[in-house]
């Protein structure tokens, strides 16, 4: 046998490299039709008309890249629409109105609602700015020209979980949402978890403002008027269980009460504060997140093994952060849940510890976790045969964008009450936990009925989803088989047969409501 040439000898060693590396040439293949249209409903909301033809061919890389970089752009009239919402009014203009000692808050009118309930003006303006900000992200999600980048950012918010309705947090969530898309962009996990964190939403919804070390000036002084302060561990247990190293992981409850410690002082800004608290030594101000060393623990702590000196006050909350984001568990933790997010309800776990290896070999970087997930066998045989059960705002989002295909989804409040019926509306998840995402978190006979309805209204073009063109006009999106056809991409023959027969009304709804959609 003749000996192999030079440039034969360059490839087989490139060829051999490759595989060393576990580099695959899928991720940089551009992305024919049909595979554009399956990763659109994994790794977006669907597909219309300007998501296929921009993403079609793209490679894989190129599209997480872009989720994770690149800016997110709407239609000039959702723009319009979402920038008129009061939620978009900037947060130092609402804490001032409604924050602790704000204008409106101190306002003590009630008003009688429908239900019966009496609410005061701070309350009513609450719930509408909440609903604004909620409908806001529904609507981004939605028509977002970067659709990749709208699932990353929605799955954090999520992961960081926040229900919007505890306390003043009716009137940040829209800011929660601009801090963890921000960080998003750094491609990090670390980033995300500062700036939940370090965002008011935090420490307000799991009462890590009130924590307070029993032996610091603040707690003395209230003790003796009388009240009694002390630690809450609920944002440390929920930072070890749920956003760091997962329940199964082997940390203690000792670790829960050194972490409490840890982060006691951490809370927000308060006008009604004492000027002794807003002015100690070693007080920091980061927006509407305010660290008070009158309420820190400053005595010494070992969390996880690691010794933490005593006399540190928001050094150690940094330091305690940066330790958990670089945890083997959160590693680990991390990966699972992109895995079954991304991939299927129970990934394999030799790909899950792929997964965080890269987590772990790159400082934790999303990029560098997910790439092994899309770089897999799995994920492209996943993308010929979808399996994964869409949740309720992936299914509703992926019908109205079918159904409008090369119009802006902008029947905002549709969306939200929609939302709400499915029960996935944004910020509306009352345990820390996030809404689930596996089938047996959404598959019911009551929930398949919603579903039928509403594939049922909008793939016979009767469900008002497009822009209004003012407030008291919603519009129908046009109703167009050839366009849901191309949304929903190739059916197998037992659908088409079944499909055969019907009339435009009755085939756009049974293609929504298809199995074949049901799923991404």
């Amino acid at each position: 046998m003749p000996a192999p040439s030079r440039r034969r000898r360059a490839l087989i060693a490139g060829l051999l490299l490759s595989i060393h590396l576990g580099v695959h040439a899928d991720l940089d293949q551009p992305l024919d039709q049909d595979t554009a249209r399956a990763l659109l409903n994994r790794f977006g909301y669907g597909a219309n008309r300007a998501s296929l033809d921009a993403t079609t061919g793209q490679s894989l890389r190129q599209y997480l890249e872009r989720a994770l970089h690149a800016p997110s752009r709407q239609p000039e009239t959702i723009r319009q629409q979402i920038a008129g919402f009061a939620s978009a009014t900037p947060v130092e203009t609402l804490w001032a109105d409604f924050g602790p000692g704000g204008v409106v808050r101190q306002d003590a009118r009630t008003t009688r609602m429908a239900d019966g309930v009496a609410r005061n003006e701070s309350e009513i303006r609450g719930r509408q700015i909440l609903e604004q900000a909620a409908t806001a992200r529904l609507l981004e999600s939605a028509n977002s020209d970067n659709p990749g980048h709208e699932v990353l950012l929605n799955f954090w918010l999520n992961h960081f979980s926040i229900h919007g309705l505890k306390t003043l947090n009716k009137f940040l969530m829209a800011d929660y949402t601009r801090h963890l898309q921000q960080a998003l962009h750094e491609d990090t996990f670390l980033a995300l978890l500062r700036a939940s964190f370090f965002h008011p939403a935090m420490q307000l919804y799991l009462d890590n403002a009130q924590s307070t070390a029993p032996e610091s000036p603040f707690a003395q002084r209230a003790s003796a008027r009388g009240k009694t302060l002390g630690l809450n561990e609920n944002l440390a247990r929920e930072l070890l269980e749920l956003h760091t190293l997962g329940i199964d992981s082997g940390y203690t409850q000792a670790d829960i009460q050194a972490l409490a410690r840890i982060i006691s002082g951490a809370g927000i800004v308060n006008p009604q504060l004492p000027p002794a608290g807003r002015g100690a030594q070693g007080s920091v101000q980061r927006g509407l997140f305010f660290f008070n060393p009158l309420r820190h623990d400053f005595s010494a702590k070992t969390l996880l093994g690691k010794p933490y000196p005593a006399g540190r006050g928001i050094e150690e909350i940094e330091a305690a952060l940066v330790q958990l984001a670089g945890h083997p568990a959160t590693a680990r933790h991390i990966a699972g849940k992109l895995a079954r997010r991304f991939l299927a309800d129970a990934p394999p776990p030799a790909l899950v510890e792929r997964m965080a290896a890269g987590f772990l070999r790159s400082g934790g970087k999303i990029s560098a976790t997910l790439l092994p997930l899309l770089d897999s066998r799995e994920f492209a045989d996943s993308l010929r045969q979808p399996s994964k059960f869409k949740e309720p705002v992936d299914y509703l989002l992926s019908v109205a964008r079918a159904a409008c295909f090369d119009q802006p989804v902008g029947n905002g409040p549709l969306l939200w009450r929609t939302a709400q019926d499915l029960g996935q509306a944004p910020f509306m998840r009352t345990t820390p936990d996030g809404y689930g995402s596996q089938e047996s978190d959404w598959l019911s006979p009551p929930a398949m009925a919603k579903r039928i309805r509403l594939a049922q209204l909008a793939g016979s073009g009767q469900a008002p989803l497009a822009a209004p063109r003012d407030a008291e006009a919603p519009q129908r999106c046009r109703s167009d088989l050839a366009a849901l056809r191309q949304a929903v991409g190739p059916l197998p023959e037992t659908a088409r047969q079944a499909l055969a027969g019907l009339n435009p009304a009755e085939e756009g709804a049974a293609l929504l409501a298809s199995p074949a959609f049901m799923r991404r």
